[in-house]
């Protein structure tokens, strides 16, 4: 019998997920219909007006197709090769027996100690988010925590809020995040370091919260495994797990895995510090990847057309992830090209005029929860709508930090939520949960950290951060 994929999209998944993708398209091109045209100034960013409304149906079906030809198609293009690359990569260690061993290992290791890991775990990805702005690259470990987490007698959500959760968690509580905070502090001719003692405060009181979050999930599955939204399906994922129970691994396997996985973690913390080497972050990893895991191969005797048929196997299995990527993609590529989006970010800020100084630190992140909707990307955000809350926060006579830390909020934390976001989407797919699980399973701690969020920049205002 053919080994299950560790990769791979669910079907059900797959579906829902394009269902909300090609509403939210469709709802875009309606917008065109009703929002004025206008564009920012790319010197100036003064808003001006365009004459008309509307977009062609002939440009909103084959936006998928246009996307790839725009600023944002590198973009896609190479978020898909790196998905496809980590797809046929762990694959090649499924079959190759490296992800038991190393699921054995940890298991016969912290047997005894499963919360002291499971805390250990999330420490580790809310630091590497808040300290390098890692999120994307938090998928390469996903498979190995899910698979780890079922091995201790938890769910795949268990290994989504361990990896998935706590690397957007440590992104969104910014310490010294390259992507956010280092380039908007930038942008603001601000330092990144002034106060930086709030933030590292928050950032732990984040993480506690993250901690008593997925505590409390787990002593509920602990309690009751029907409880948990995989049962039926984790179950089946832990017939292909039995000698990684028993802590069974093969040390020669192990090193070879170990080195692998010590390698592409170099690459993950070069690519982010190294301010030349991170705009391409994702491809140095793919190719971290693409080398190490055939270098792996070679090093255990594994014929090379073997391991390339194994690494295709993989590929194939991941696929339908381009099609997610290019709908996703398609919705902020319909606004831009329509020539909306700049009218909608007007209209938002033009709210702002006359606020008192709670409620102007509120709306800018009201304006940053709306935009992050169709613009995941920091970086672009950065550029395009950190110079005007910059001067709404001269306005409303609030600090440029504060601005800065309320982007960073809502910039961050609907990476969790939005299914704009490809990200997440990639990764519900890949652990085989839908979108509609995960919302569920989650919408009332959003609405926690939404809360909590807006108390941290209301005192923010009061202690002059």
């Amino acid at each position: 019998m053919e080994q299950e994929k560790i990769l791979k999209i669910n079907k059900r998944s797959f579906i829902t997920v394009c269902i909300i993708l090609i509403t939210f398209m469709v709802l875009a091109y309606v917008l065109t219909f009703f929002i004025n045209k206008g564009v920012h100034d790319p010197d100036t960013l003064v808003y001006q007006a365009l004459p008309g409304r509307g977009y062609s149906f002939f440009n909103f079906l084959t936006a998928p197709f246009r996307l790839f030809a725009s600023r944002d198609g590198i973009d896609v293009i190479g978020i898909a090769i790196f998905i496809l690359v980590l797809a046929g990569s762990f694959n090649i260690m499924n079959e190759t027996g490296g992800i038991s061993s190393i699921i054995g290992y940890l298991i016969k290791r912290f047997r005894d100690k499963k919360y002291r890991l499971m805390y250990v775990v999330i420490l580790c990805f809310m630091l590497f988010g808040a300290l390098f702005g890692i999120f994307e690259e938090s998928v390469t470990l996903l498979p190995i925590i899910i698979l780890l987490s079922l091995s201790l007698g938890w769910d795949t959500f268990t290994g989504l809020g361990m990896c998935l959760l706590a690397a957007g968690f440590g992104f969104s509580t910014a310490i010294t995040n390259p992507f956010s905070i280092g380039l908007g502090s930038k942008e603001m001719e601000i330092s990144s370091t002034e106060n930086i003692w709030y933030r590292i405060i928050l950032f732990f009181l984040m993480y506690l919260f993250l901690c008593i979050f997925m505590r409390m999930h787990v002593k509920k599955i602990e309690k009751d495994p029907t409880s948990s939204p995989t049962y039926e399906s984790d179950q089946a994922k832990r017939e292909n797990l039995n000698a990684v129970n028993l802590g069974e691994y093969n040390q020669r396997i192990l090193k070879v895995y170990t080195l692998f996985f010590l390698a592409v973690l170099l690459s993950i913390v070069v690519s982010s510090t190294v301010p030349v080497f991170s705009i391409y972050s994702i491809p140095i990893i793919a190719v971290t990847f693409l080398f190490g895991i055939f270098i792996s191969t070679a090093c255990l005797r594994i014929p090379f057309k073997k391991s390339l048929k194994m690494f295709g196997s993989g590929v194939i299995s991941m696929s339908p992830a381009i099609i997610m990527l290019m709908l996703a993609g398609s919705i902020k590529f319909i606004l831009d090209d329509a020539k909306i989006m700049a009218t909608i970010i007007e209209i938002i800020a033009g709210a702002f005029k006359g606020q008192s100084p709670i409620l102007g630190v509120l709306f800018i992140y009201l304006l940053v929860l709306v935009i992050q909707f169709f613009i995941g990307s920091a970086s672009a955000k950065v550029v395009l709508i950190i110079p005007i809350i910059s001067v709404l926060a001269k306005e409303v006579g609030i600090t440029q930090n504060l601005a800065l830390l309320s982007f960073v909020f809502a910039d961050g934390y609907t990476d969790l939520i939005y299914p704009t976001n490809p990200v997440l989407l990639i990764a519900l797919g890949m652990a085989s949960f839908s979108y509609s699980k995960w919302i569920k399973k989650t919408w009332l701690m959003q609405i926690m950290v939404l809360l909590l969020t807006v108390c941290f920049l209301i005192i923010g205002y009061y202690i002059s951060y």
